[in-house]
């Protein structure tokens, strides 16, 4: 505890009036110091009066918007022309009780807090657009050149309260951050989805631009660390939904599909019953006929006769007129013989569907070498390059007609 003498004027480090004993002569006060890491004695002090300073402290005189004198080492020290030599150029000389200035404490020790995004910080994500993003991490500092603090602070920017210089701290750090998030994404394009992977480049680079940015105030950033990055809950389910889908090598269309059936069979297994039952089945119609409309518009269009209701076909007379089609355009179709099996074959068909052997058209010459068929007036075969001409017997060399499996001359097969 620091304390007022009445007769001394003894002032202990951030102190304040409480109480008086009047037995002992002297008023004992509140110490301020806690977790501040500057405050300032609630009044002026006087000339001739003593200030206490401890060992984790700094003592600092201010007068005229500016820091005069530190007093940097434990002592009890009084604000006379003695310790502060700079009062006699602008004091002269002093009589009486005079007001001379104000006075601080800085704290030597290193400070740790927590800092967060009040609002999210936008982001433009290759794959996402617009992400709205939730930072929050920790960050250490300390006093390192209390007349800087007290001039920068005090003197420049009026903030006398030790939460004002750390919310001023904690604005500082999140101005670092989004700068640094925009740099790597302009020169490594980094995304949402790579955030994980540059988290400790982030603290590094927002550590050496938050030295350079507070040292000018007095104040260093010790340590920059714990950094969590939060996106949207609709991004994040996106995320998850790419995940999912990329794993069962699904497209997102049939990705929503599986879902729904897979929501519809929850439901009925949760509600049971023959309730569920008939939910199912109801789905399971409409899915048909939907399906039946749709292939009852198309045979509508290739030339069908529309039917009454609507203007759409029954299902029955459609079928019956679908079946009644293909059987007459079977009996009209030509066929002929496969010359190995003697399968009737329609005409036109390429290879027997019974044995595989290859269909040669009705009339047409056939090579001698091969079998390839030929087209009218050819001279050389196609297929093996074989001089045309009426196919001979390897035998007895007589003629035979295409198609011939014998000679009638010498019964050689052909």
């Amino acid at each position: 505890m620091g304390l007022f003498s009445k007769t001394n004027q003894n002032i202990g480090s951030g102190s304040d009036i409480e109480g008086a004993d009047s037995r002992k002569g002297f008023y004992w006060v509140e110490d301020y110091k806690g977790e501040n890491v500057m405050w300032r004695l609630p009044r002026n002090v006087m000339w001739n009066d003593n200030v206490l300073v401890r060992e984790d402290e700094y003592g600092i005189f201010f007068r005229d918007g500016k820091a005069l004198q530190v007093f940097d080492r434990p002592d009890r020290y009084a604000l006379t022309t003695q310790n502060i030599p700079v009062l006699k150029s602008i004091l002269g000389t002093v009589v009486g009780n005079v007001q001379i200035g104000e006075f601080y404490w800085a704290q030597k020790r290193e400070f740790r807090d927590k800092f967060g995004t009040s609002q999210p910080l936008a982001f433009r994500d290759v794959d996402f657009g617009v992400v709205q993003l939730r930072i929050f991490g920790q960050f250490s500092y300390k006093v390192v050149d209390p007349l800087l603090l007290i001039t920068q602070f005090v003197g420049t920017k009026g903030l006398t309260k030790s939460e004002e210089i750390v919310d001023w701290l904690k604005g500082q750090v999140v101005v670092v951050l989004n700068d640094t998030l925009g740099e790597l994404k302009t020169k490594k394009q980094m995304g949402v989805l790579d955030m994980p992977a540059y988290l400790q480049e982030i603290e590094q680079l927002c550590l050496a631009k938050l030295t350079s940015e507070t040292e000018v105030y007095g104040l260093k950033i010790m340590k920059f660390s714990g950094l969590n990055i939060n996106m949207p809950e609709e991004v994040q389910e996106a995320i998850n939904k790419r995940g999912a889908m990329s794993a069962l090598g699904v497209n997102y269309m049939q990705y929503q599909s599986g879902k729904a059936i897979e929501g519809i069979g929850q439901g009925a297994a949760q509600g049971g019953g023959e309730g569920a039952g008939f939910a199912m089945m109801g789905a399971g119609m409409g899915a048909g006929m939907g399906m039946g409309n749709m292939m009852s518009q198309s045979m509508g269009g290739m030339g069908g006769q529309p039917a009454p209701f609507g203007g759409q076909q029954q299902p029955q007379q459609n079928a019956a007129a679908g079946a009644g089609a293909a059987a007459g355009a079977a009996a009209s179709a030509p066929t002929v013989k496969c010359a190995k099996c003697g399968a009737d074959v329609s005409s036109g068909t390429k290879f027997c569907p019974e044995c595989g052997e290859k269909m040669i058209p009705a009339g047409s010459a056939v090579c001698a070498n091969c079998g390839a068929a030929l087209t009218p007036g050819a001279k050389f075969c196609p297929e093996c390059g074989t001089k045309c001409g009426a196919p001979k017997c390897p035998k007895c060399g007589a003629e035979v007609s295409a198609g011939t499996k014998f000679c009638p001359e010498c019964g050689q097969k052909l």
